[in-house]
This record gives C-alpha cells, sequence and structure tokens, in this order.
C-alpha cells in the first residue's frame, strides 16, 4: 500500500482503500482498478492522491491512528452541529454536541491505544469535504501532541473537543470570502479574522463544553511572538491548547489543496513549522509534532543521494528524516534496505527527492 499523488495516478493502478465521494457514499470500492476516465474525474473532485496496491508496495501497511469508522461518524456529527449553527438551530445543538462528545471520547481512546503510532497516513477529501475533514484532522494532531506533552485523559478530552470545533466561527463569515480561489483583499481577511470572536461567541452562548475548549476556538490564531490575532497574545498567555492547535491548524492547512495553492508535502509542511520554532510556534509543541508526524509516510518513494530509488517502509520518532528504506530497482522491490537512522555505514546517505516509484 503506497500514497500515490493525483499526477502520477494511471489506469490500472489498483486501490488499496475505499474512497468516499462525501461523508456517506462510497465512490470507489478497495480493489478496484483505474480506468482514464476515473482518474479524471477524482482530479474534478479534488482528491489529492489514492492509497493504490502494486508490486512495489505489496508488503506495506498503514496503520491509521483513528478508525475509518470513527471518522466518518464524526465528519458526519460535525456537519450537522455545523449547519446548526449556521442556521440559528438552536435547538439542535444539544443532542448534536452530546454525540459529539461520545465520539471524541472515542477519538482520545483510539489516539492513546494507539499511542506508539507515528501519523504516516495522508487523508483523502474531496473539495466539498475539507471543512469537516480538517476539523477532525486538527482534533487528532491536538490530541496526538497533547499525549506526547503528558495530558490526561479529562485534559486530552477538553483538548479535542475544542480542536474539533475551533473554526465553529467561519459559519458565520460570507462564503464567498471563505472559498475565495485569489489572495484576500485586506478588507476580506479582517472579515476572515472575525471568526475567532465570532466562533468563540457562540460557543460561550450556545455549547456545553469545558471552558477551556471555548477559549480553544479563540487562541487558535494567536502566535508564540505576539503576531497573531485576535489580541496579539504571546508565549504562555495564549492558552495551551491554542498554541497546539494553531500548529495542528497550520500542518494540515497546508498538506491539503487549498483554492489558491497546491498542498505541501508533508515534509515541506514539517520544514515550514520548523522554520517558525519559538517564533510563530511554541518550540514545545513543535518538538511534539515532529516526534509524531512523519515527513516521509510510509509507502513513499525517495531517490537518495546515491542514486537508489527506495520506499519508505518504517520510520522512527527519535529520527524523524531518516527513515528505513527498502530499495527498488526497475519498479521492483528488492530485499535491500538502507537504514538511514541506525545503519552508520548509512550517515553519508541523504535524501535527494520524493518521486514516484
Amino acid at each position: 500500500m503506497r500514497y500515490v499523488p493525483k499526477k502520477n495516478l494511471q489506469a490500472g493502478h489498483k486501490l488499496a482503500s475505499d474512497l468516499f465521494i462525501n461523508r456517506n457514499r462510497v465512490l470507489l470500492r478497495k480493489g478496484m482498478s483505474l480506468t482514464d476516465s476515473l482518474v479524471r474525474k477524482i482530479d474534478i473532485l479534488g482528491f489529492q492522491g489514492l492509497y493504490i496496491d502494486d508490486d512495489v508496495s505489496k508488503d506495506l501497511y498503514i496503520e491509521e491512528i483513528i478508525s475509518p469508522e470513527l471518522k466518518l461518524k464524526t465528519k458526519n456529527g460535525l456537519q450537522s452541529f455545523f449547519y446548526s449553527a449556521e442556521n440559528n438551530n438552536v435547538s439542535q445543538i444539544k443532542g448534536q454536541i452530546n454525540t459529539i462528545k461520545y465520539l471524541v471520547r472515542d477519538i482520545v481512546d483510539e489516539v492513546l491505544h494507539h499511542r506508539q503510532i507515528m501519523i504516516n497516513i495522508i487523508d483523502l477529501r474531496a473539495y466539498d469535504d475539507y471543512t469537516y475533514s480538517h476539523s477532525l484532522n486538527v482534533a487528532v494532531l491536538s490530541v496526538v501532541m497533547g499525549s506526547v506533552l503528558g495530558m490526561n485523559q479529562k485534559t486530552l478530552f477538553a483538548l479535542a473537543m475544542g480542536a474539533l470545533l475551533h473554526d465553529t466561527g467561519k459559519m458565520f463569515i460570507d462564503k464567498q470570502i471563505l472559498n475565495k480561489p485569489g489572495l484576500l483583499t485586506p478588507e476580506e481577511f479582517e472579515e476572515i479574522k472575525k471568526h475567532s470572536e465570532l466562533g468563540f461567541q457562540y460557543l460561550c452562548k450556545n455549547v456545553d463544553v469545558p471552558e477551556d475548549s471555548k477559549i480553544s476556538a479563540l487562541h487558535h490564531h494567536e502566535q508564540y511572538n505576539g503576531g497573531g490575532y485576535p489580541n496579539g497574545l504571546a508565549q504562555e498567555n495564549i492558552h495551551i491548547f491554542g498554541r497546539i492547535i494553531c500548529v495542528a491548524d497550520v500542518y494540515d492547512a497546508l498538506t491539503s489543496d487549498r483554492p489558491y495553492r497546491k498542498a505541501f508535502l508533508p515534509s515541506d509542511a514539517i520544514e515550514y513549522i520548523m522554520s517558525e520554532y519559538n517564533n510563530k510556534f511554541d518550540p514545545v509543541v513543535v518538538k511534539a509534532l515532529t516526534r509524531k508526524v512523519a515527513p516521509y509516510p510510509i509507502g513513499t518513494c525517495l531517490k537518495l543521494s546515491t542514486g537508489d530509488i527506495g520506499i519508505v517502509v518504517k520510520n522512527f520518532e527519535s529520527t524523524i528524516l531518516r527513515p528505513l528504506v527498502k530499495l527498488i530497482i526497475n519498479k521492483k522491490a528488492t530485499n535491500h534496505y538502507i537504514d538511514l537512522s541506525n545503519d552508520r555505514s548509512a550517515l553519508n546517505i541523504t535524501i535527494k527527492e520524493i518521486i514516484d516509484c
């Protein structure tokens, strides 16, 4: 199993997992082979790529940190809640939030159960699924970082609730501005910036969640150096949930296709976040992210400085930029490996670029 960006998808590629066109309907089933028309449709729908099975990756299994079923249920719960918030259906909110609370407890339980797993998977989503997938991914990433920082289960629940609901305020922002394909004008950006305060106010007035969860909506765009919004808070004046969600939010946004730019590779997103260490982002939180999120996920094909081609088969928390690589010759996987992390003879070997196998 390996991830293939949409530009490299070809007729004949066999799907390694179900592909959902929205939160309820399967577009393609695991095991189906792509056709040229399906490749074009995947591009039109906005998917960044797919997971496929082939000879190169047949022995690879990428374990998800939370189950596909829980992802689907959470996206559906979020859709219902956001719809009620946008349309002022206050009478529906209590039941929807209670449902989300049960799901969040399951998210925390599954993350803690898989605490030894690094995040190796790239999320598959269509354009119209972005809001719900983004909120869920930010919640999962936040809980992963919170667990690295030693938070207990009760605190992780509050963090996950805050992360899942952090963008509630966007329900009250003009959709033409939110979805604008080009750069925002200064006036439009000022309008966007209102969502932090609007979300906080809505949660305080209508939603029964921990106070720290509500603060998350207000603080998730504050920056460690004081350059964020809405209040220009800095360092420990920003709630720890806000500092964590800020990093998770940026990472997931960077690794997603947006109307105004293409998605970053995980390695490029990690590099950007590390470049803002102790500037925009809390250094402690950045360290937590870089322990658990793989810049070169399992199944990524690499060209090494030696000229060899290989596929990533394992990542290491202590050396995230130095994975275990299985060599590929003439598009066939071999039984030869290069351990960039632990093999002293490979210390001078570097990763040159990410390629298609």
